[in-house]
């Protein structure tokens, strides 16, 4: 052996030897990935339908002036509720202030010179006030505009499609901005379709709630319910981008995960409900971690 053979030999050993160990030592590098899990459970779920809202009031009263003069006493603002037959405002005319001053004469004419009452012919809170105190009002027009409580309804437009769903007595869930649920039921459908949206409109009385005119919300039906035999938190369900097949990602053993295909059902805002022979109840599948995450890898379930 030459020299030059000699001395490339002893060169390269020490690289093939490391090159021996590295690989068992990359293998040793491979950590499983953390995960967090789920049980397979069983849920009652539901479909419903929801459809925009707004208050009204089906009655209104419109109080009007009945002479024509100045408005001497008005005490009320609005949103302030009026009894039925309460005095809501005093007018005064001219003819008055000028027997005001007659009467200094002559005291019989007194009795004439008092501002004349407006009344209210019906319960319910003022929703309009177009006059304040001083103002000049000519004989009918309309001073104020007072809304019957009692009356209180909400109206809905259902798309047409849907109204084999929506009857009156069917049973709904009034949902308000502050998110108070209250539960009624629709009392009356209209006669009328809007021909630009081809809506159906319903009513449902609020006789007993303290809500504002104009008021929007939602209103949602219940179409369908049952006992679900597996669910799973929709975070769990995995698709492609065509939404033509949909997975899971099983666990097996607490360190295995292995992809299943399942077909998904009904579902509302969490929960779906899934079909599939290889997922039965109370198995675990991956809730975070589970994207992008291949068939058979090596996990760790993260301790709660």
């Amino acid at each position: 052996m030459t020299k030059f053979k000699k001395y490339s030999y002893l060169c390269f050993m020490p690289l093939l030897v490391l090159a021996c160990k590295s690989k068992p030592e990359l293998e040793k590098k491979t950590v499983p990935l953390t995960v967090s899990t789920v049980e397979v459970q069983s849920h009652e779920l539901q479909n419903e339908l929801s459809f925009n809202g707004v208050t009204i009031f089906q009655q209104q009263q419109t109080i009007k002036s009945n002479i024509t003069g100045y408005i001497s006493w008005l005490p009320f603002k609005k949103g302030d509720f009026l009894k039925p037959g309460q005095a809501f405002a005093h007018v005064r005319t001219k003819e008055q202030d000028a027997l005001r001053e007659a009467s200094k004469i002559d005291p019989s004419l007194a009795q004439f010179s008092k501002p004349l009452t407006i009344t209210s012919h019906s319960a319910g809170v003022i929703s309009t006030l177009n006059v304040s105190l001083n103002d000049y009002v000519a004989e009918g027009d309309v001073l104020a505009t007072v809304s019957q409580v009692n009356t209180l309804q909400i109206q809905i437009a259902v798309p047409f499609e849907n109204t084999h769903f929506v009857t009156v007595g069917t049973s709904c869930f009034i949902e308000l901005p502050t998110k108070k649920i209250i539960a009624a039921k629709i009392t009356k459908k209209l006669p009328e379709v809007d021909p630009t949206n081809q809506t159906q409109g319903y009513l449902i009385a609020m006789p007993n709630q303290d809500l504002p005119e104009n008021l929007n919300l939602q209103v949602k039906i219940v179409t369908e319910k049952h006992l679900a035999e597996l669910t799973i938190p929709k975070k769990s369900l995995q698709t492609n981008e065509l939404l033509t097949e949909y997975w899971v990602m099983k666990v097996k053993n607490d360190s295995l995960a292995f992809k299943e295909n399942v077909t998904p059902l009904l579902q509302n805002d969490s929960l779906v409900e899934i079909k599939s022979s290889a997922i039965k109840l109370h198995d675990q599948v991956i809730t975070e971690g589970a994207y992008q995450l291949q068939d058979s890898t090596l996990i760790r379930i993260e301790k709660r």
